[in-house]
């Protein structure tokens, strides 16, 4: 029907997309977690540190229904008691592989890393957040704390 969106939208909320709040990854996958081991029923006990790693640091076009998939994915995948790198969806694997990490973890030229993030994504800075491993808010604090300006 023509006027069902103006039925649903009596109240709009507006939530950034997931690649925005990497913070929330964490936790939402704790939460997934939970579900889909009542749900599969099998003995997967955790999630290594690499495959974690890759999923903080994938963008998530798909937002949490994509982050749902991949962790449901990876579930079937795996006959152990853990998830790894390999059990994750093939274009999880690929943007990883595609897309290294920086070595930034506040380093004594913290200022020149974040400025090269900044420059290489033309001072796009959810993006540069994503380069440099970092929260966007975290990224604007360190903006204004080294005076970086465009």
């Amino acid at each position: 029907r023509q006027d069902l969106y103006y039925r649903l939208k009596v109240v709009e909320i507006k939530v950034p997309p997931l690649r925005e709040r990497p913070e929330d990854i964490y936790l939402l996958v704790n939460h997934i977690w939970n579900r889909l081991r009542k749900k599969i029923r099998k003995g997967i006990e955790s999630l290594s540190d690499d495959a974690l790693d890759v999923m903080m640091r994938y963008p998530w076009p798909g937002n949490i229904r994509e982050l749902e998939h991949a962790l449901e994915h990876a579930f079937i995948l795996c006959h152990g008691d853990q998830i790894d790198f390999d059990h994750l969806p093939t274009e999880i694997q690929d943007f990883s592989r595609l897309h290294k990490p920086t070595s930034y973890r506040g380093s004594p030229d913290e200022r020149e890393q974040i400025l090269e993030a900044l420059k290489s994504t033309d001072w796009n800075k959810a993006k540069a957040a994503r380069i440099l491993g970092i929260s966007r808010p975290t990224l604007y604090g360190k903006i204004e704390e080294y005076g970086l300006a465009r």
